[in-house]
């Protein structure tokens, strides 16, 4: 959620939001999780997403490493990072595979 403040903060250009989840993609276009424990990522994503031009996106598991590999950073290290202009050193042997080709 904090990532994609940030990222709204520093541009205008509209959103992509890619995932691997067909259900978490759905729900963003519907209704879908709200009452879910869930619900309430949810709603703030949509709320953030309120405001812009946003396109979802559904992309293979295999897609999603780079992700993957920073959230378990994340729970591992128990933190919330980061990197402007720069590549996490958890990430920099798999983010040139992950780069996904953005159709709008």
């Amino acid at each position: 959620m904090q990532g994609m403040a940030l990222a709204m903060q520093h541009s205008d250009l509209p959103v992509v939001v890619q995932t691997d989840s067909s259900e978490a993609l759905s729900s963003l276009t519907n209704g879908a999780l709200v009452h879910s424990r869930y619900g309430h990522i949810v709603l703030e994503i949509k709320d953030l997403l309120g405001s812009r031009e946003f396109f979802p996106q559904k992309i293979s598991r295999l897609q999603n490493r780079v992700a993957d590999r920073l959230a378990k950073y994340s729970w591992s290290e128990r933190a919330t990072a980061v990197w402007l202009g720069s590549v996490p050193q958890c990430i920099e042997d798999i983010w040139p595979l992950d780069r996904n080709s953005i159709h709008m």
